[in-house]
């Protein structure tokens, strides 16, 4: 099969195609067989058998879908017949597809590229030592050093947080106990009692009574002609105007 399937690794055949046509007596059996030998060397990787037994010459044209498997799996070939019958116009084709991917380190889309990278610096001694600038993984180890860089940066600011979080969260239990340990001290009347007797202890409290507040007399600025104030009549009429108007708006709303 080598010579038939391309180079290439990570070939698989999926399907075989055959044209054949057989020549024979109408009368007389034939079977023709159509394998390929498995690469190891046990037994047959594919086999087909088409029974002519009592049939008459004909050209048959197939195809047969197989379980895909690598092409360097499949040995050599051949088609042959058993019983009376002759052979001509043979066609054996292969249907196959290339896995890009079937060596992770061929294209870095590959979904195990950076496994095989990874695996690749360690089998080469490569994790803390540069390679060669002409090696053909130098930029990809360039950046998996800057990949492993940013992974430890993000671990780094990661525990920070926790750690600050943690800090933060001890502070305000902290604070939670201590207010709620004064709010006993002071709902208690024998606390309250002891605290104001500190307070008054240290002498800092000054009865209200002991302050002294600047007096004088205040004298009228405004003097009063002969000692009479007179009415005033105008305010007067605009205070019984304003009685009449609140008795008429009443009114209304009275009957």
């Amino acid at each position: 099969m080598t010579n038939i399937l391309p180079p290439e690794a990570g070939l698989k055949v999926q399907g075989v195609y055959h044209q054949y046509t057989i020549t024979k007596d109408t009368d007389a059996d034939a079977t023709v067989s159509i394998t390929n030998k498995h690469a190891s060397g046990n037994g047959n990787i594919y086999e087909l058998n088409d029974n002519w037994n009592k049939l008459p010459s004909n050209t048959k044209i197939g195809f047969e879908l197989v379980t895909p498997s690598l092409g360097t799996s499949w040995g050599e070939g051949n088609i042959g017949v058993t019983g009376s019958g002759t052979l001509s116009d043979v066609t054996i084709a292969y249907n196959y597809k290339f896995d890009p991917c079937f060596i992770p380190l061929a294209d870095p889309s590959c979904p195990d590229f950076k496994n095989a990278l990874y695996q690749y610096l360690l089998d080469n001694n490569l994790i803390n030592n540069e390679p060669a600038i002409d090696d053909p993984y130098y930029d990809e180890w360039v950046k998996f050093q800057l990949e492993q860089e940013t992974e430890a940066e993000e671990l780094e600011e990661l525990k920070a947080e926790k750690e600050e979080e943690e800090a933060e969260e001890e502070r305000s239990l902290e604070k939670a106990l201590s207010v709620a340990g004064a709010a006993e001290k002071i709902g208690d009347p024998m606390k309250q009692l002891s605290m104001m007797t500190q307070m008054a202890s240290v002498g800092t409290l000054d009865g209200y009574y002991g302050a002294s507040i600047d007096g004088g007399t205040y004298k009228d600025t405004t003097p009063l002609k002969d000692g009479i104030i007179i009415d005033n009549y105008k305010a007067l009429r605009n205070l019984s105007q304003d009685r009449t108007h609140r008795v008429m708006v009443r009114s209304q709303y009275d009957k």
